[in-house]
């Protein structure tokens, strides 16, 4: 029994199914619907090939995110390092700097105090020789 195209339209609107029309209405020359694969053997080679060079792309960035984390530790260690340092310099410059205020102060007291004590002195002094002349 041959099948007719006129058949196929009849089955096609009683059974209303759109996969028949779509069949059933298109052009002669055109090709298959879905691509022919490729044998298995082939498709397991090339996904082991990729998958391979996945895993190996993924190793590298996981390595250099590793070495990245790692050089931003140790610029982060060496500049808190460096601020530390900086901080006890000016606090003991800031000793320093201190004490010899202090230490200059007391010098300008000591003299001034020896200055009087040696004005004091020479008053007494005259004093003295002038209550002997007289």
């Amino acid at each position: 029994m041959h099948i007719t195209p006129e058949k196929i339209k009849e089955a096609a609107e009683a059974l209303e199914c759109t996969e028949l029309k779509s069949f059933m209405f298109q052009e002669p020359t055109a090709g298959p619907l879905t691509r022919k694969r490729r044998s298995s053997r082939s498709t397991g080679r090339s996904s082991r090939r990729s998958t391979r060079g996945t895993r190996r792309s993924s190793r590298g960035t996981r390595r250099s995110t590793r070495r990245s984390r790692r050089s931003t530790r140790r610029s982060t260690r060496r500049s808190r390092r460096s601020t530390r340092r900086t901080r006890r310099s000016t606090r003991r410059s800031r000793r320093s700097t201190r004490r010899s205020r202090r230490s200059t102060r007391r010098t300008r007291r000591s003299t001034r105090r020896s200055r009087r004590s040696t004005r004091r002195t020479r008053r007494s002094t005259r004093r003295t020789r002038r209550s002997r002349r007289s």
